[in-house]
């Protein structure tokens, strides 16, 4: 168990031991956690005044699937079971920031479960803005062949496909904001919050 999940070698160190068995989640959150911090730091040099963390968001990018351990489940919800673990470890904030990333928020809508507040920062925009662009096995791919991997794996008319389509809207404009963001220059955009 790392000392600190917010130590980008720590939570590295525990989700390749913790996903050793997963290889396609393990290369997904590997190359989500790369992009996040790569974004975040060309984020940062073009927009100084946002004062994004590079490495938090490589953090919360490492630890955004960890509810899906058997060992850190205790309702089925991987994104609450996540915040649940990691909270129980001292990492409220980047709890905070992995609860409702991607369609979290639809998806415990439909489940009439109550999430905690999440921290819609750019770190944790990141972490959405990259899962929903990166398949299970760490292929980067465009947000449009990712919600059909998704649905295709999870089915049209489960909770997670009605999710998806809920969460679409509100997914493109982080896709939209990140993209801004990562080709205009400081002035340009006031988005980034």
């Amino acid at each position: 168990m790392p000392q600190n999940f917010l130590d980008p070698a720590d939570a590295e160190r525990f989700v390749r031991e913790a996903f050793a068995d997963q290889a396609a989640r393990l290369s997904h959150i590997l190359v989500i956690a790369e992009q996040a911090e790569r974004s975040a730091r060309e984020i940062a040099a073009r927009h100084p005044a946002l004062r994004v963390d590079a490495r938090v968001a490589h953090c919360a990018a490492l630890v955004h699937d960890i509810g899906y351990l058997d060992w850190a489940k205790q309702t089925g919800f991987h994104p609450l079971d996540g915040y649940h673990f990691l909270c129980a470890h001292g990492a409220e904030a980047l709890a905070r920031r992995i609860v409702g990333h991607s369609s979290s928020p639809e998806e415990a809508g439909l489940l009439g479960i109550r999430l905690p507040e999440p921290l819609d920062d750019l770190a944790a925009r990141l972490v959405t803005y990259w899962d929903m662009q990166v398949k299970q096995g760490g292929e980067i791919v465009g947000y449009g062949e990712r919600l059909r991997d998704i649905l295709r794996r999870y089915g049209e008319a489960s909770i997670v496909g009605q999710a998806h389509r809920l969460a679409a809207p509100r997914i493109r404009g982080i896709l939209a904001e990140v993209d801004r963001l990562l080709t205009s220059a400081e002035g340009s955009t006031d988005a980034g919050r």
